[in-house]
């Protein structure tokens, strides 16, 4: 017997609506699928820039990896702006936080699905902004991050790879800047020149993008890190795009909690971190590595004896941020 397609179509459509309220009672905001397409023109831009840490995991072709994909479920996450630090109190962007929730809950997601008999693997590894162009949810602004109409640039995008059939009626095209109006204010308020008129020209010198990912980070944009211990938003706080939102409260972590001799107090903190941002990216060495570069930008002498120790590690971030931190406090006056 010959299914009609008024039904297929109409079964699809409940199949979607399942997804998007299980997402919302799971915590976010909007879901919707786009087609498991290849991402052939994000992994050309890929190959021609730099290459970076954060993108050793980064995949291109769904259909490749596994058969069963059929589709990649867009889930948003949004969250606050964080609240801006002063002295030696830390930066961390609010963003983490929420991407390390909207990890645990995109699990939780997959679990329920798989256990409906559907295929679904969550946080999958593909172009996220670019499928979440794809699935309808908004357009890549000047900056190279994602611009929904409700929440601005402030959502965590998770992918998840399912055998759900996407509607080709809602399918995007990624088409750069468009939503964005254009005005040049994050080009301008970039401290590291990694956007210009043609949009994150220079991931290379986003700041973020060296952030934690225990690698050394390039000698130029040390300074420029000043006391932010994880992200740096100053492309999305200037852009005129962003909804009004209340700050999020401040992280709570002091550089002298991390730059410290008192083994026990240094795990503590860690695992507080952890617990915060996630494990994966609260790594002791990371941690060690990024603080570092802080203890040099605040000229503080107080900070030069684990900065000796630190210099001895065999990690090579670690030990060639502390060497540098050392001598930026000299430099600074305060240490002989």
């Amino acid at each position: 017997m010959e299914i009609c397609p008024l039904l297929m179509e109409m079964a699809w459509m409940m199949d979607e609506r399942t997804l998007r309220a299980w997402a919302q009672e799971l915590g976010f905001a909007k879901a919707a699928l786009c087609p498991a397409e290849s991402f052939e023109r994000a992994h050309q831009l890929v190959c021609e820039q730099m290459p970076l840490a954060e993108r050793k995991q980064l995949r291109f072709y769904p259909g490749e990896d596994d058969a069963r994909i059929r589709s990649l479920a867009v889930l948003l996450w949004p969250y606050l702006p964080a609240a801006m630090t002063q002295g030696e109190t830390l930066f961390v962007d609010s963003y983490y936080p929420a991407s390390n929730a909207a990890y645990h809950a995109a699990r939780r997601l997959e679990e329920r699905l798989t256990a409906e008999g559907c295929f679904a693997r969550a946080n999958v590894s593909y172009p996220a902004k670019e499928a979440a162009v794809r699935a309808g949810l908004g357009r890549i602004g000047r900056n190279s991050l994602l611009i929904t109409p409700e929440f601005g640039t402030r959502v965590v995008i998770i992918l998840m790879a399912t055998d759900l059939k996407a509607s080709t009626m809602e399918t995007e095209r990624c088409r750069t800047n468009e939503g964005c109006i254009g005005c040049g204010r994050c080009a301008a308020a970039c401290p590291s020149g990694a956007i210009d008129a043609h949009g994150m020209t220079h991931p290379e010198r986003c700041l973020r993008n060296f952030m934690m990912e225990g690698n050394v980070t390039p000698e130029p944009l040390r300074r420029k890190i000043g006391m932010r211990l994880l992200g740096c938003d100053i492309c999305q706080r200037v852009c005129p795009m962003q909804p009004d939102m209340p700050q999020d409260e401040a992280s709570g972590f002091s550089l002298a909690q991390l730059v410290t001799d008192d083994a026990a107090a240094f795990s503590e903190t860690v695992s507080r971190l952890g617990a915060l941002i996630g494990r994966n990216a609260a790594r002791p060495q990371r941690v060690r590595a990024q603080a570092s570069l802080l203890a040099g930008n605040s000229g503080s002498a107080a900070y030069l004896p684990v900065l000796r120790e630190w210099a001895q590690s065999p990690f090579e971030a670690v030990r060639v941020h502390a060497l540098w931190a050392m001598e930026q406090i000299k430099l600074a006056g305060g240490g002989a």
